[in-house]
């Protein structure tokens, strides 16, 4: 249950115990402020959600200070109750003209007191969901408007570099048929139409990539340890699909460790076929490619490297450390469509996703991602009396 911190402010101390002894148990912390210039400068240590404000005080009155802490940006949503003896019109009006949301009479009702008090919080509460709702919407509109630029860029560059070499290819083939067809043998153009034909299905697989990766973008994942994707399968199952019209090759060996990673089993698969399709593009007779995940300080590390037949495989560390100091050269702007989804699948689960550069001997990829985080036993709650703490 919520405490709320009620500001007392009167000059007069007998006052401040008689509306404490106005509000038994209710879940309220009071504080006692003996005149305008204390309150106000005690604003920030109370932190108050309603102000109880005596009228007639010496000094600063009870209007003044009144309109000095509305003219606070920081304090002019908490509510202020005049608590005043006067009862003329124009007093109340010049109390309201100074921001006074409503009033209590002298001497005071418990039970309207309490009435009022009740419904200046409500409307405190009000106030402070419609404000954090509107920081919410800032912070979204501010994301969404980063979001648009990174694609904005993304189309302006590497994504259309992506599109127009199977385009170009469709492109030139078919004028080459369309212009030759009769000195074209049956030969030739069967394997013109399978050049086509590759070409279209590789622009397929790019659109399927694209939009991915707009959904990405314009999605945040969700908690889901229903889902939760075990890594070891995942790896083996996208290993069986890339090689899956011939064995794995005897230079391929993954060692991954069975655990459950607090990742969408989808969004792990295509991390795994991505990176798996970009490390095998980059392998040759000379090398070997070594795929490996192993569970780190409570978070899933995965590595893929291609390293020389001749050089003894890089450990964890040693290979991380590489990257590091090599990934500058391998800015953001060069990263392929495939591997921006990756990237963006790690950072939306707060990972580390690291790339050596395109020049370096050694092609390595290394990233972090969460586990299913290990069940706690339940404790025994335990109930507490609301108490009233008085501060003066």
């Amino acid at each position: 249950m919520n405490t709320y911190s009620i500001l007392i402010v009167d000059d007069e101390p007998d006052n401040f115990d008689v509306i404490q002894s106005l509000l038994p148990g209710e879940n309220y912390r009071l504080h006692y402020a003996i005149s305008g210039e204390h309150a106000i400068a005690s604003l920030d240590k109370f932190d108050p959600d309603v102000i109880l404000l005596d009228v007639m005080m010496p000094g600063l009155n009870g209007i003044e200070v009144c309109k000095q802490i509305k003219a606070m940006s920081k304090w002019q949503s908490v509510p202020i109750v005049m608590v005043t003896a006067l009862s003329g019109k124009e007093d109340l009006a010049r109390c309201l003209t100074a921001g006074a949301d409503d009033f209590v009479n002298k001497p005071v009702n418990g039970i309207e007191l309490r009435a009022r008090v009740s419904s200046m919080l409500r409307i405190k509460k009000q106030h402070d969901r419609i404000q954090s709702f509107s920081k919410l919407q800032r912070h979204n509109i501010h994301s969404l408007t980063n979001d648009l630029n990174e694609i904005r860029l993304d189309l302006a560059a590497e994504f259309s570099c992506e599109f127009d070499r199977p385009l170009d290819i469709i492109s030139e083939t078919t004028e080459h048929l369309t212009e030759n067809i009769e000195q074209l043998s049956t030969a030739a153009i069967i394997h013109i139409l399978g050049q086509n034909n590759r070409s279209t299905l590789q622009l397929r697989k790019l659109m399927k990539k694209f939009w991915f990766y707009l959904q990405l973008v314009a999605e945040r994942p969700e908690s889901n340890y229903g889902n939760a994707s075990i890594p070891k399968s995942i790896v083996e199952q996208s290993l069986k699909n890339r090689f899956k019209e011939i064995a794995l090759p005897g230079n391929i060996i993954y060692e991954v460790e069975d655990t459950q990673l607090a990742v969408n089993t989808t969004h792990f698969q295509w991390i795994c076929d991505e990176l798996i399709e970009y490390v095998i593009s980059n392998i040759n007779p000379r090398t070997r490619t070594r795929i490996f995940g192993e569970v780190i300080d409570d978070m899933f590390h995965f590595s893929l490297t291609n390293y020389q037949r001749d050089v003894e495989k890089p450990s964890m560390i040693e290979m991380t450390k590489s990257i590091q100091l090599n990934t500058s050269t391998y800015e953001e702007r060069e990263l392929k469509i495939g591997l921006k989804i990756v990237k963006k699948l790690v950072n939306n689960y707060d990972g580390v996703f690291l790339l050596s550069g395109p020049n370096e001997a050694e092609t390595a990829v290394y990233l972090t991602l969460p586990l299913v985080p290990q069940r706690l036993p339940m404790m025994g709650s335990v109930l507490k009396t609301p108490t009233v703490s008085v501060e003066g």
